[in-house]
């Protein structure tokens, strides 16, 4: 008879203080204390009042006083341990008050305690009379303790994350301590240890704790009643060493099951298996009671365990000790692919349905704080003409509570200046019966509205962010929870545009975060970026803009708000280039692409603004991309569209890169601002113009858009063209063959005039001869050079390049020193040759390349390792003297010496 009497006095101390969850009403608001850690006026020293929260739970704890309620508002409170030593009194507890475990888990109103594997969170010891409700607790070593205290109730809180093997703590010399209508999700279980006595766990939902569910050891009178547990660790419940008259009744078990792993299983093995899922010693067998669950144990395990003797089934544990007389096994429907509450009972459920002992100590309610109720297609087994199901959740026909809140222009978490008005409206699932009644807790300590109206309206009068939660009950005492994002309240104010700038390289590009202030929501920002461009909205909080050009802009934010207001900030922003991007800009420009022992480089330079980049890598981008060791010859050109094309010879083979000279344009799946280099891709092959065995030199030059590569492959002449946009490719065609020109040519050059394709070569026995392809005509034609006008003797190279009024320049170097003969195609003549390392006074190179901007002719000479241009002003008819490009001044010098260049114009 000891055990009903410790149960009943149970039962008693925890009906005296639980009731439906919710916040402190107006009422109540002398004796609350206020935690809110996100105000802006929070102090752990003031008043804990509404106009001056505390910042920390625990300095509420340090503070409050028998009676009072430390009401903790929404938001996350990591690291902040709380350790009570005060205590209340059974008329006036002291109370801890969070947000409840509502029906949507994941939109619930969180009061959410984190911290880290050393971390603790709620601390009780020596204490009394305290209740702890509505606390999510993540990551904690001890989420909750009591120690040596009485009279304490923990209730509606939730527990995730395996840092800890005990969710719940409970030890020294504690009794009557209630764990009631929480969620144990992935967690630690609740540990009972010796001394403590008269213990009621009830209601809870234990769902893959990491350990034993419920484990209790020398704990007399403890009660484990009305519980839902499933694919805990070890046994679900473990009542050890001496603790007689224990209570072990309406709960639903199901142990882990292999199929089911989607939801964060647990590591439950064969070396993570309890004996059986209720497990009571001999010490603990006297007094105590196991009967009315639903045990479904693993298919190869025991369900029970009584005494040190293992039982299979209930059948057998009756059979033997008498125990378990309405057990049975049911193994409940789990959908782990809906969110939580996935362990519900299902109407096939009927076995734990109306089934329960309604004598067992416990809380009157479900998990969820709904009555007992009569399911209409189920008949009653339970004793006594109970109603209640067995497990933490009644089969209701009311459930999925859904909330909006509406106002200041928009639904779900409504914000805008006090006094906000604003309009709460409930939904609710329903299987059978019907709603008769909605609660609405606006969250702000006011009184709740009670209607049997789903809909209420609600003007805050104060300032702060406030949770609202309809709790809804039909006629027959079922009751579900929903909750939304709720609304925030604001001082009166201005809307006030907020406008940031960052500079994100030397070439135009800025990040702009476009915000405001305001008591109403702010939406519609955009920013007009003072250049032409159309004005944009921001991604994600962030607009980023290129500007083409150097120069000064006025920028211009635009903001909204949802109180119809529009306000607009503008900002003076200087954009100035540095020579790396300086050199891209629109006007004469010209590329240079040099290479080294082991690397290949560019540089730019502009020369409307007498700039040079500094010489940097050419990009690697792709797999095609070759070591640049390995590069045997290398040419470049500009096309009409402002793109750089790049050919190199390696292995045989021509691979191609592309950088662009434009200005922002689209590229791929969003857009490539200028500079930006593509992919190497090769030209030879499958893929590309086709196979051509035994390439050593290429040249290159551009028609619009099209591009022309002339390859030098066992010394005869190919050529093939290939769109950038497109990335089509002609077939090879054979130069040498279409024009006749002898064998064993030594090296080439490309250039084009109108719709022609001009290609120089250098024959075995030094002359130099040119090939021209007439697109408009489809014909080719060819002329001996040397033959027709001489030439210098001793050429080992050749390079071209093409000026305005269709000439072909064709550069040769000769002996160290750079000569040039000019073809005027429209005058219909060539020039004699002109000594050009005469003229600017520098010879010594080893190689040399063309290139052209408007009339004039860029030469870029190799000579020492290093790089020099001059250039010919056809306008003024003079030659500049050569520049060192990889002067300090100028490009730089590289780290190893140049060994080879290849040079394009633009502008």
């Amino acid at each position: 008879m000891r055990l009903r009497q410790s149960a009943a006095l149970t039962v008693a101390a925890v009906t005296a203080v639980l009731g439906l969850p919710g916040l402190a009403t107006a009422d109540q608001a002398g004796t609350t204390l206020v935690v809110d850690g996100s105000a802006a006026n929070c102090s752990d020293s003031g008043s804990g009042s509404y106009a001056q929260p505390y910042c920390k739970i625990s300095a509420a704890a340090a503070a409050v006083q028998p009676g009072q309620t430390v009401l903790v508002l929404p938001g996350t409170y990591p690291d902040d341990p709380v350790t009570l030593t005060r205590s209340g009194t059974p008329e006036q507890p002291i109370t801890f008050l969070g947000g409840p475990v509502t029906y949507d888990k994941m939109a619930q109103p969180m009061v959410r305690t984190t911290g880290t594997a050393v971390t603790n969170g709620f601390a009780l010891v020596g204490v009394h009379d305290v209740v702890i409700r509505g606390f999510t607790h993540y990551g904690l070593r001890d989420p909750l303790t009591v120690t040596d205290s009485a009279r304490i109730t923990l209730d509606q809180n939730r527990f995730e994350g395996r840092h800890s093997l005990a969710a719940v703590r409970i030890s020294g010399k504690s009794d009557h301590v209630t764990v009631s209508r929480s969620l144990f999700l992935s967690s630690g279980g609740v540990v009972v240890e010796p001394g403590s006595h008269d213990t009621l766990i009830t209601a809870n939902d234990l769902n893959r704790t990491a350990n034993s569910a419920v484990s209790v050891k020398d704990a007399p009178g403890t009660a484990v009643t009305d519980n839902t547990i499933v694919y805990s660790c070890l046994e679900s419940v473990l009542i050890d060493g001496a603790s007689p008259g224990a209570v072990v009744e309406n709960n639903v078990i199901t142990a882990d099951n292999p199929a089911h792993t989607h939801y964060n299983p647990a590591p439950c093995d064969a070396a993570h298996r309890g004996e059986a899922e209720i497990s009571v010693s001999a010490d603990s067998s006297p007094g105590s009671k196991v009967d009315y669950n639903t045990v479904h144990p693993w298919p190869d395990a025991a369900g029970y365990r009584w005494a040190g003797t293992a039982y299979p089934t209930a059948a057998a544990l009756r059979a033997a000790t008498g125990q378990g007389a309405h057990d049975v096994d049911l193994n409940i429907d789990i959908d782990e692919n809906r969110t939580w509450p996935f362990d519900v009972l299902s109407d096939a459920d009927t076995a734990a349905i109306d089934a329960a002992d309604p004598t067992a100590p416990g809380v009157d309610t479900d998990f969820f704080g709904s009555k007992p109720v009569d399911h209409p297609k189920v008949g009653n087994t339970a004793p006594g003409g109970g109603l209640r199901d067995r497990g933490a959740f009644e089969r209701t026909g009311l459930h999925d509570a859904g909330l909006q809140v509406h106002g200041a222009g928009q639904a779900n978490y409504p914000t805008g200046p006090v006094p906000l008005t604003v309009r709460a409206v409930a939904s609710v699932t329903e299987d059978w019966g019907s709603p008769v009644q909605y609660s609405f807790d606006f969250g702000d300590g006011t009184a709740p509205v009670v209607s049997t109206s789903p809909e209420a309206t609600h003007t805050y009068t104060r300032t702060g962010s406030f949770p609202v939660i309809v709790t809804v009950t039909d006629a027959l005492g079922a009751r579900t929870v929903g909750n939304t994002g709720g609304a925030h309240a604001n001082p009166p104010g201005d809307l006030v545009p907020q406008l940031t700038t960052t500079q994100l390289d030397g070439g135009g590009l800025y990040k702009f975060q476009p915000t405001g202030t305001s008591p109403w929501t702010v939406f519609g920002e955009t920013v007009d970026f003072g250049d032409g461009s159309a004005p944009q909205y921001p991604t994600y909080g962030e607009i980023y803009h290129r500007y083409e050009t150097p120069g000064a802009y006025t920028v211009k934010e635009t903001v909204s708000d949802d109180g119809g207001r529009e306000a607009v900030k503008t900002v003076q922003l200087r954009v100035d280039y540095d020579a790396e991007h300086a050199a891209l800009l629109p006007g004469r420009r010209v590329q240079v692409i040099a290479r080294t022992a082991d690397s290949l480089l560019d540089t730019g330079a502009n020369l409307d603004r007498g700039v040079w980049a500094g010489f940097t890598p050419v990009a690697s981008n792709g797999s095609n991309a070759p070591a640049p060791a390995q590069v045997q010859s290398v040419a470049t050109t500009t096309t009409g569209d402002e793109y750089l094309r790049t050919f190199a010879v390696v292995d045989g083979r021509i691979l191609s890169v592309d950088r662009n000279l434009g200005g922002t344009r689209p590229g791929g799946m969003g857009y490539v601002d200028r500079g930006f280099w593509f992919d190497w891709a090769e030209v030879t092959g499958a893929a590309g113009a086709g196979d051509l065995p035994g390439v050593t030199q290429v040249a290159a030059a551009s028609i619009g858009e099209q591009t022309h590569v002339v390859a030098l492959a066992n010394g005869r002449v190919y050529e093939a063209s290939g769109n950038h946009n497109t990335g089509k490719w002609s077939r090879w065609g054979d130069i040498t063959a279409a024009v006749g020109l002898p064998g064993g040519v030594t090296s080439i050059a490309a250039g084009t005039t109108g719709n022609s394709l001009h290609v120089a070569t250098l024959g075995a026995d030094k002359h130099v001869r040119v090939a021209d392809g007439n697109y408009d005509r489809g014909t080719w034609s060819a002329g001996d050079v040397t033959a027709a006008y001489g030439g210098p003797t001793g050429i080992t190279q050749l390079a071209g390049a093409s000026t305005p009024g269709s000439r072909f320049h064709v550069v040769v170097l000769a002996g160290g020193s750079v000569h040039e003969t000019t073809g005027d195609y429209a005058a219909g003549y060539w020039t004699g040759w002109g000594n050009i390392s005469a003229a600017s006074g520098l010879t010594g190179f080893s190689q040399v390349a063309a290139a052209s901007t408007d009339n004039s002719l860029r030469l870029f000479g190799v000579s020492g390792g290093h790089v020099y241009n001059a250039n010919g002003d056809y306008t003024r008819g003079q030659w500049s003297s050569w520049l060192d490009v990889t002067a300090p001044g100028a490009a730089g010098t590289p780290a190893k010496p140049i060994t080879a260049v290849a040079a394009g114009g633009i502008g």
